[in-house]
């Protein structure tokens, strides 16, 4: 900033003209609204700058010494220098200094270090009592020591209780003027004194003057110039971050097995969007998750965009998406990191699932539990808070797994008018999140989660800080004698899908653990497997022989699997043993009735699908063929929506987004070349000015004749006025072409809009 030595600025826009671009810029970067729209001039960016939307937006970034120091300066009496604000502060003066200098780069305040002005704007947002003191007075109160010991020490008490705060009090109404010799009361003996004044009848109010004497010129009763400590235990970092790999593992797994499930059996959207609390149990159960972990994995992959309601008919449903189908052909630690990205960057606030609808419009709705996939749990603070909590817990010394108390002390002091009680939620949610997505291991960061924390990191930085700590998938399994299957470490794709298509998983730690049974293995028939496919593929992809009791089981069900074939007729059943279809015809299966045809054919007016089900619960295994009598191979359904529309900050209007490079350039030339206009306007021009039409275009004419520039008062088709300096081309039919400095470009003017030009000189 190139400001003079000490010379001070009489306003704000006065001391941006005098900065360099590299001030400007840096004044954009952290205060972007102020480049929307672009302003015309310094002026209009040093009006945008003070305007309390604009200035807010600025303090609810700054931290707690930050805001300490706004404070103080709206509570000390103009002019304040940094020496003074250091003892309002209680703080030396080296450690004021550059935080001074911060507050002078974002605009909040102005002027130098002798004479230091925060922005109209701060006094309106931190109130009428900044620090808890009363208002400025005009009365001379001559020596203030004296005034207090006269007062008596009942009185002194009195204002102990008011010097700290709050700075009023409530008092009887008085009968009359009070004076010193008429006093009886101690709030008398102050008021007599003037060292309280009235507020109201009933009301006192200590002065900002009496209150910073009593303090003894601080402020503040005390500030934090530094963050506050991260206390917690002592982990051994490598363990930490072998743990947080095999919670990153789980997470890929839980999503992967969360959303094959939906594939299968979709639950319905709730009328009021989500997916039940009785499904949500249901699915928690299947994937061998709590219930909060179950949400979290499916808020995660909605993050993701895996997941979306989907119209079926009649009927909306939550299904995998096309982006799933993609998903699963990454390795595990892209799919990982595509999930981790979209949780760190995203705007759900996972954690308001399970509690009562604070925000709702009416009492019903205030009572109603938020379920998960809601969707009103976007919060624009949520990503906020998660850089902030992450970049705590990388604060800590290393091997220091922080304790959650002393993070969320750490975060409030980083943003002190963000949130509050809802700041504080989202930290702890935060660190409970981190620990399931794998950034963290026994509490403490793993260092694959460092690259989170740098500038714009993308999936493949992620993958490739994670990828040493994956294990490289296996293809083989350990079958055991008891019906199960072991495997090693994470399966190959493949091999996975094969393993659960004729078995049940049973356990999920490590690669996990399969248990075959007669459902699982029948399982396997209907979906067009032989009895010699299943021993063909455990013999391949075992480790251990194929124990005999798995051989003996597929041979067993082998021998019953597609003794009754089922078809449309509506449905018909044939068995080339009439007994069995005998015997069929004598069972009552609820809601069922058969006709029998021909010795080996019966028929039903139920349809196929509910024909079969009954027969499963009855114990039968009957296979389906289609009408020419080849066998129907039943598939997983493979349904598939839409990826949702991913909101984003951008998506709320009281938000703003990094500018580019380029875009903070072009703000900058705008605001000079509207500066040289102001600067180059004709001294005798007035707002007011007009000329004559004809002397408009004679003197638009001779511009262009002599290649001179221009100033031009222009008024657009919505009527705001603009003033321009340009450098006419051409004059004709009704129209002037020119060169415009402020776009850089060429361009047309109506004449007829014109409402005033001058020559300018060179």
């Amino acid at each position: 900033m190139s400001n003079s030595e000490r010379t001070r600025p009489r306003t704000l826009a006065e001391a941006l003209r005098s900065w360099d671009d590299a001030a400007l810029g840096q004044l954009l970067r952290h205060r972007p609204d102020l480049a929307t729209p672009i302003p015309a001039d310094t002026g209009q960016l040093a009006a945008r700058a003070t305007t309390n939307a604009s200035a807010a937006r600025a303090i609810n970034r700054l931290d707690e010494f930050g805001v300490d120091l706004l404070e103080a300066l709206s509570a000390l009496p103009e002019p304040v220098d940094v020496a003074a604000l250091a003892k309002g502060v209680d703080q030396p003066v080296e450690v004021v200094q550059p935080r001074i200098a911060e507050l002078l780069a974002l605009a909040l305040v102005w002027g130098n270090e002798d004479d230091l002005r925060p922005i109209r704007a701060v006094h309106e947002l931190l109130g009428p009592t900044p620090a808890g003191l009363g208002p400025i007075t005009t009365r001379h109160f001559g020596d203030l020591d004296q005034l207090i010991e006269d007062a008596g020490p009942e009185a002194r008490e009195v204002l102990a209780k008011l010097t700290w705060g709050p700075p009023t009090g409530s008092v009887e109404k008085a009968e009359r003027p009070v004076t010193i010799a008429s006093a009886r009361t101690p709030v008398e003996q102050l008021l007599a004194r003037g060292l309280v004044v009235p507020k109201d009848p009933s009301t006192v109010v200590l002065p900002r003057q009496i209150g910073l004497h009593l303090r003894g010129g601080r402020v503040l009763a005390s500030t934090r110039p530094t963050p506050p400590p991260l206390d917690g235990k002592q982990v051994s970092a490598s363990i930490a971050d072998r743990a947080a790999a095999g919670a990153a593992l789980d997470l890929v797994r839980q999503v992967d097995r969360a959303l094959e499930q939906l594939g299968t059996e979709p639950p319905p959207v709730l009328r009021t969007g989500g997916i039940g609390v009785r499904e949500l149990r249901s699915l928690a159960t299947k994937i061998g998750a709590d219930e909060p972990a179950a949400a979290a994995v499916l808020e995660i992959a909605y993050s993701a965009g895996l997941v979306a309601a989907v119209e079926v008919g009649t009927t909306e449903l939550w299904l995998p998406t096309g982006s799933y189908d993609d998903w699963l052909e990454l390795d595990t630690a892209h799919r990982w990191a595509a999930l981790v990205n979209a949780w760190f960057t995203g705007l759900r606030a996972i954690g308001l699932i399970g509690r009562r609808d604070s925000g709702g419009a009416t009492a019903a709705a205030r009572e109603r539990l938020v379920n998960a996939l809601a969707p009103d749990l976007e919060r624009l603070l949520a990503p906020e808070i998660r850089q902030l909590t992450l970049r705590a817990l990388s604060e800590a010394d290393p091997g220091t797994a922080p304790a959650s108390e002393s993070v969320v002390t750490w975060v409030a002091w980083h943003r002190p008018r963000r949130g509050g009680q809802f700041r504080d939620d989202l930290v702890e949610w935060t660190i409970t999140e981190a620990a399931l997505l794998g950034l963290t291991g026994l509490g403490a960061l793993a260092s694959h989660a460092h690259v989170l924390l740098k500038d714009e990191p993308s999936v493949d930085d992620l993958a490739a800080a994670i990828q040493p700590l994956v294990p490289e998938p296996v293809s083989e399994v350990l079958l055991q004698a008891d019906l199960t299957a072991v495997a090693p470490g994470p399966l190959v794709r493949a091999v996975q899908d094969e393993l659960a298509a004729m078995a049940d998983v049973e356990s999920h730690g490590g690669g996990g653990v399969f248990r075959f049974s007669e459902g699982s293995v029948r399982r396997a028939f209907d979906l067009g497997r032989t009895s010699d496919q299943l021993h063909k593929w455990l013999a391949e992809h075992s480790r251990t022989p194929v124990p005999q009791p798995l051989t003996y089981l597929i041979d067993d069900v082998a021998r019953r699997h597609g003794v009754l074939r089922i078809g449309a007729a509506s449905t018909y059943l044939r068995c080339d043993d009439e007994n069995v279809l005998t015997v069929l015809l004598s069972t009552n299966l609820p809601g069922i009735r058969f006709r029998r045809l021909a010795p080996t054919v019966v028929v039903s007016p139920s349809p196929p699908d509910q024909v079969l089900s009954r027969l499963r619960e009855a114990g039968l295994a009957p296979l389906g063929e289609t009408f020419d009598g080849v066998v129907h191979v039943t598939t997983a359904g493979n349904r598939r929506g839409e990826p949702p529309r991913r909101r984003t900050s951008r998506d709320f209007a009281d938000n703003t987004v990094e500018l580019s490079e380029d875009q903070v350039h072009a703000v900058i030339e705008r605001v000079r070349a509207g500066d040289r206009v102001a600067a180059e306007r004709p001294a005798e021009h007035t707002s007011g000015d007009t000329t004559a039409p004809a002397e408009t275009i004679s003197i638009l004419s001779e511009a262009a004749e002599g290649h001179t520039r221009t100033w031009i008062s222009y008024v657009d088709h919505n009527g705001n006025s603009a003033e321009r300096i340009v450098e006419p081309v051409r004059v004709a039919d009704g129209w002037l072409t020119a060169y415009d400095e402020a776009a850089d470009q060429p361009r047309t003017y109506a004449l007829h809009r014109i409402a005033a030009a001058r020559p300018v000189d060179r």
